[in-house]
């Protein structure tokens, strides 16, 4: 039988539907994996004074772990004189995404992380421990190389990570403000992300600090990283890779905590503002560099994040939505 035009379009769209319906992410199988049989317990939000620390190795090694989340860029960034020290391939900070040193509430902060692992990781699809998932932003958000896991470096963000913890049991605990707070799910399910509006918002609010570019403001001087962050357009940000490529991440982070001075309480963008920005910020034709072998990250289609987005791999609905046929 010889097929129609109109047939074969009917055709293509019934495949395309149930390749991506039998490959959506599910949630409750990702939900069944982190189990550790642990319940957690509801706890307060609560950050302890670092200047209560003991003048003692302990206090040091905290404190300088707090100086690297801070600084990164000087201790161990692309431009530091002592070479064999440049482990960041940017000239970021680990707070430009973990604000105020990690204990700004909903912007992945680390109060209580250290208890949180060994977890399972739906992006290696394997039980992480907090050395590699510190060394996983090592090579994506800052676009470097691993930390030796016995060096002083990753002994010192382990020790900070450690500190803002404690109180908290092995195994975590429910303590709101710890993850990032998420978009309305139910809007991005029906609805592709808006690249013209994003622009828009992204020029009314973000530009004034990022630039129109995406370049940000660097400081002046060596070593002395970026006043606001680059967003795109050089080697100098956040790789294909990092999860602040990933657009519901990004909407998510931003939501809560863009532009400088928004919280979960009193955001200044809508949901779809945040989805929008977040399209156009990490749209293809704005350049980032690359993450080597990106293409094994989330080798499980069960648990795959839906906003995973690889050209000639996943379709234009991993990156821009909507994600109702993604996720079950």
């Amino acid at each position: 039988m010889k097929l129609t035009s109109k047939k074969l379009v009917l055709l293509s769209a019934l495949v395309s539907f149930v390749t991506t319906s039998a490959l959506a992410f599910e949630p409750k199988e990702l939900k069944k994996r982190e189990d550790r049989g642990f319940k957690k317990p509801k706890m307060e939000y609560v950050v302890p004074n670092i200047d209560e620390l003991p003048d003692n190795e302990y206090g040091k090694l905290v404190k300088y772990g707090k100086e690297l989340i801070v600084h990164t860029y000087k201790y161990i960034g692309p431009e530091v004189d002592d070479v064999s020290m440049r482990y960041a391939g940017n000239n970021n900070s680990c707070q430009n995404c973990h604000l105020d040193a990690g204990t700004k509430k909903y912007s992945a902060p680390f109060i209580g992380t250290y208890g949180e692992f060994p977890q399972y990781r739906p992006r290696e699809d394997a039980i992480g421990t907090l050395t590699a998932r510190i060394n996983g932003c090592m090579q994506r958000s800052m676009n470097g190389y691993p930390l030796p896991a016995e060096g002083k470096e990753m002994k010192a963000m382990k020790a900070y990570m450690h500190f803002l913890s404690q109180g908290y049991p092995v195994g975590g605990a429910n303590v709101e403000g710890r993850r990032l707070a998420k978009i309305d799910r139910k809007m991005i399910k029906q609805n592709k992300a808006d690249l013209e509006n994003g622009k828009v918002v992204y020029t009314q609010h973000c530009a004034s600090c990022h630039g129109a570019d995406g370049l940000g403001v660097k400081n002046p001087g060596k070593a002395n990283g970026y006043m606001f962050p680059a967003l795109w357009g050089t080697d100098d940000t956040y790789n294909k890779g990092a999860g602040m490529y990933r657009i519901l991440k990004a909407a998510d982070f931003i939501k809560s905590n863009m532009p400088l001075g928004a919280t979960k309480e009193n955001p200044i963008l809508t949901d779809k503002e945040a989805y929008d920005v977040a399209a156009y910020m990490n749209q293809d034709s704005h350049y980032r560099p690359e993450k080597i072998n990106r293409t094994s990250d989330f080798p499980d289609e069960r648990v795959k994040a839906p906003d995973v987005y690889r050209p000639n791999m996943e379709s234009k609905e991993h990156q821009f939505g909507p994600y109702g046929k993604i996720i079950k």
